[in-house]
């Protein structure tokens, strides 16, 4: 069995993509609790783009990572920590790595922050 653990980044077959969803294969990071990525047929995740992102007012949510040998992306890279998706686990080609903690709580902040969820 594959090791699906939230904050591993994974290169991901996004194809075939609908309407303005992302359309190729590109890294990604598992957001979804570990123990249900083990159990599923799904993990959610965070796509990561090589784009810088400019725009102030998206700045807020925005994750930059640096390469490294632990997260195994290999070029600064752009989390937008607002777009989380659920995908089969068939899309997930390879894992590349591993977040850094200090960026993945960074990244879990803004989501607690964005997701408000005061049911």
């Amino acid at each position: 069995m594959l090791d699906y653990r939230c904050g591993s980044i994974w290169l991901v077959c996004f194809d075939p993509s609908v309407g303005s969803e992302i359309n190729k294969t590109r890294p990604a990071l598992i957001i979804s609790p570990t123990d249900f990525n083990q159990v599923r047929s799904k993990v959610t995740l965070l796509p990561i783009s090589s784009t810088v992102i400019k725009a102030k007012k998206i700045a807020p949510v925005v994750v930059r990572v640096p390469a490294t040998q632990e997260n195994g992306l290999n070029i600064e890279s752009t989390i937008i920590a607002i777009e989380p998706n659920t995908f089969d686990k068939k899309r997930l080609v390879r894992c590349l790595g591993d977040l850094e903690l200090n960026y993945l709580r960074n990244v879990g902040s803004i989501l607690n922050s964005y997701l408000a969820l005061n049911i």
